[in-house]
């Protein structure tokens, strides 16, 4: 009886078995096969033979023979890397045991034996190629990964990791679409990729597989791709989490986007910082730059989209990373950033009462909520204001300062900074901690009219009857006192009574401030001494004393006795003869420098 090919395929595939290859049911035993084999090595191989060329005929026909793409046979069947191919004049069918039969043909069956064909790392194909669903373009998948093709791009091969996180993304129907390159070695860094036409996938042994497209992408590989600072992509492509833009975290980094800002990294400490904070969802928004070196050479910086483009973090190797945005950098930049007086921010901006602060290296900027006012507080005192009481601001400019004493009541606060807003002069109030507490609203008047204020001690008393310990303790009192106010009195302190000595002034320097005495004093604090006393005499003194850098004290409260306030019933006629004689006014901030 003549059996059909199919019949004759089985019984050469059991013979084949049956002979050693891995069908115990149909061959002898061990040892009976051990003292035949050298006899059936010949048959058997010839068995398997049969088997794959009798498969590559049965594919062959079930194509449509040499009517088919793949034409007529050229030459014979032969053997390759463990199984059997033929060629035709349009393509080739491998064969082998663990894959069956399969046709490669085309740009891919040419970019298939450019790779090494069956022996190669793809080994032997698992499909025919087939039209790549929901994308116009051909592939063969592959024992060892599968080659893409379509018009625009040829054919190439993905494979192993990247191939996997390939078809996990969509493949060629998803927006990396066709490859545009085999697998290869990431340039200068231990690693390997694809690009694609919408992107690349990149992958490390310590990182994964991970797509990189688009505006990031692009930026990514201006700024080295994994042989840079970022190194390879930790994570695909995201959207950022309560904010309208995307991201790829690296090794070393991050990049973000958004349509207002484009493509920039952020890295190192000041990502710290910024994810710290929220990252694009908080106050700074999204990154305006990339991590730039600060133009005096010693730190780094980002700006970044928040407060209406007015936020950045700087970091230094003596400050660390902080942020500072708002008003309060808007000061600062005016100032001339970490190049001016204040130099680096110690702190990112916090809450303080009536308003908000940021610490810099040699003082703090505060913003007054009230006011919309910014306060710049200086706290590096000049060695020239060490171990003296100042009495004079040294300059040969025609400018005065007038400062006020508070320590027994505000009788004449609000008299006092009507004039001083009423003809655009500033002031500088001196406070005692006792009195602040007593008028617990009054320094936010103050401060938010933009006047300076400084340390009074706590209670006032004479400094060179205290020991170290306490007046480190009466000065500290006063200072949080203010501060819990809203207000900061660094650098200026003025001695109760003006009682002071060698090692009282060396203790107020040591505490941070410089000591401030006065050139004169009006001596509105005695009152009308029995109706002798009015106004003018305070005016005169005043102008008595009036030279290059005058210091008057005047004083907020009124007299025990008669109620009377003469410094401010006397300072509207004070302002007008000083601006008469041609003097302007400053508050002791002119003594810094």
């Amino acid at each position: 009886m003549r059996r059909s090919r199919p019949a004759v395929l089985g019984i050469s595939l059991a013979l084949a078995l049956g002979s050693g290859l891995g069908g115990a049911a149909l061959g002898p035993s061990m040892a009976a096969t051990s003292a035949v084999a050298g006899q059936r090595s010949v048959p058997a191989v010839m068995a398997v033979e049969q088997v794959g060329d009798d498969a590559i005929v049965q594919h062959y026909q079930q194509l449509g023979g040499s009517a088919s793409f793949l034409g007529t046979p050229v030459g014979s069947a032969y053997d390759i890397a463990g199984g059997r191919a033929q060629d035709y004049t349009g393509g080739t069918i491998y064969w082998s045991p663990g894959t069956g039969a399969h046709e490669v043909h085309g740009a891919i069956g040419g970019h298939y034996r450019d790779l090494g064909g069956p022996a190669g790392f793809l080994g032997f194909p698992l499909t025919d190629e087939a039209t790549t669903p929901g994308a116009a373009g051909r592939y063969n998948n592959f024992a060892g990964g599968s080659i893409y093709f379509s018009t625009a791009t040829g054919a190439h091969e993905v494979h192993g990791a990247i191939g996997g996180q390939y078809l996990a993304l969509g493949g060629p129907a998803g927006f990396l679409g066709f490859p545009l390159t085999d697998e290869a070695t990431t340039p200068r860094a231990a690693g390997r990729y694809n690009n694609f036409a919408g992107g690349s996938i990149y992958f490390s042994t310590a990182t994964g597989a991970h797509e990189v497209h688009g505006a990031i992408g692009g930026h990514y590989l201006a700024l080295g791709g994994p042989a840079g600072f970022l190194g390879f992509p930790l994570t695909d492509e995201a959207t950022t989490p309560g904010a309208g833009g995307r991201y790829n975290d690296f090794a070393g980094g991050s990049i973000y986007f958004s349509p207002g800002t484009g493509a920039n990294e952020v890295h190192g400490a000041i990502r710290g910082q910024y994810l710290t904070l929220g990252g694009p969802a908080s106050v700074l928004g999204f990154p305006m730059t990339d991590e730039t070196g600060t133009p005096d050479g010693v730190g780094r910086y980002n700006h970044f989209s928040g407060s209406n483009a007015g936020s950045s973090i700087y970091w230094s190797p003596a400050t660390g990373a902080h942020e500072v945005y708002g008003a309060i950098r808007a000061q600062w930049v005016a100032l001339g950033w970490e190049r001016s007086r204040l130099g680096y921010p110690t702190s990112g901006e916090y809450g303080i009462t009536g308003g908000r602060r940021s610490d810099f290296q040699h003082g703090s900027i505060l913003w007054h909520a009230a006011s919309g006012r910014t306060e710049v507080i200086y706290t590096s005192v000049p060695s020239s204001l060490l171990g003296v009481d100042l009495e004079r601001i040294p300059t040969t400019q025609k400018v005065v300062a007038l400062t006020f004493d508070a320590g027994a009541n505000d009788a004449g606060l609000r008299s006092i900074l009507g004039t001083l807003a009423a003809n655009g002069v500033p002031g500088t109030f001196f406070l005692t901690g006792n009195w602040v507490n007593q008028f617990p609203s009054d320094p936010a008047l103050i401060y938010n009219a933009g006047n300076r204020i400084g340390n009074h001690s706590m209670t006032h008393p004479d400094f060179t009857t205290l020991t170290d310990a306490q007046i480190a303790a009466e000065i500290s009192g006063a200072q949080r006192t203010i501060e819990a106010a809203g207000g900061d009195p660094l650098p200026f302190f003025r001695f109760p009574f003006g009682a002071r000595d060698s090692r009282t002034i060396a203790d107020v320097n040591g505490a941070g401030y410089a000591a401030v005495r006065w050139t004169v004093d009006t001596l509105g604090w005695q009152g009308t001494m029995n109706g002798t006393r009015g106004p003018d005499f305070i005016v005169q003194r005043v102008m008595a004393s009036a030279q290059p850098g005058e210091i008057v004290l005047m004083h907020l409260g009124s007299n025990p006795d008669d109620g009377s306030t003469l410094d401010a019933a006397a300072l509207p006629q004070v302002i007008s003869q000083l601006r008469a004689a041609g003097y302007g006014f400053v508050t002791l901030d002119a003594a810094l420098g």
